[in-house]
C-alpha cells in the first residue's frame, strides 16, 4: 500500500481527481430529485383528495408517486456521498488513528464501492428479465422506470470510485469543491 494513503480529514468532503465534474453532476441529480419530490407530492395529495372526496381510485397517480420517490431516493444518493453526509457505520473508524485509520477508510471507501457496482450488475440481470415488461397503470416500460435508480446509482459508483482515488492520491479540494454543494 502507498506510503500516501490518508483519511480525509472529518466533516470534509473527500477530493478526488473527478470532484471537478462529479459535483455539478450530482448537483443536477438533486435538482431533479427535488423536482420529483414535488411531484411525488402533489400525485399524494391527487390521490388522497380522489379516494377521500370523490371515493375515486386513481391507480395511474399512484404509480406516478412511487416513481417520482423511486427517483428521489436514488437521485439525491451521489451529492449525500460526494458531500459525506451518508448514513455510515464509522466506529472503528473514529476508536482509531494513524495507519490503522488509513486503512480502514480505504476498506470502508472499497466496501462502498463494490456495494454500487454489484447493485448495477444486480439490476442489470434484474432487467435482463423485467425490463421486457411495463407498469400495470401507465404502461410505462420497466427499464424506464427503473432508470433512476440506475442513473443515480451509477453517479454514485462514481463518486464513491472518486473517494477512493481521494485516499490514494490526496489532492486540496478547490474553493468551489470544499464548500457545501
Amino acid at each position: 500500500m502507498s506510503s500516501t494513503l490518508q483519511a480525509p480529514p472529518p466533516d470534509s468532503a473527500a477530493a478526488g481527481l473527478l470532484r471537478p465534474v462529479l459535483l455539478p453532476l450530482c448537483r443536477f441529480f438533486e435538482g431533479v430529485a427535488m423536482l420529483m419530490l414535488l411531484v411525488a407530492t402533489g400525485a399524494i395529495m391527487v390521490e388522497v383528495v380522489a379516494r377521500g372526496v370523490f371515493e375515486l381510485g386513481l391507480p395511474a397517480i399512484g404509480e406516478v408517486a412511487r416513481y417520482a420517490g423511486l427517483a428521489v431516493i436514488f437521485l439525491g444518493v451521489p451529492l449525500l456521498l460526494a458531500n459525506d453526509s451518508h448514513v455510515k457505520v464509522d466506529m472503528l473508524q473514529r476508536m482509531a488513528a494513524g495507519r490503522p485509520l488509513k486503512v480502514l477508510s480505504l476498506f470502508n471507501e472499497l466496501a462502498t464501492l463494490a456495494f454500487c457496482v454489484f447493485f448495477l450488475v444486480s439490476c442489470w440481470w434484474f432487467m435482463q428479465r423485467a425490463g421486457r415488461f411495463s407498469t400495470p397503470a401507465l404502461n410505462m416500460p420497466n427499464t424506464w422506470y427503473y432508470m433512476p435508480a440506475i442513473a443515480g446509482m451509477a453517479l454514485t459508483t462514481l463518486v464513491a470510485f472518486d473517494r477512493v482515488i481521494s485516499l490514494l492520491w490526496p489532492r486540496r479540494p478547490t474553493t468551489l469543491e470544499a464548500g457545501p454543494c
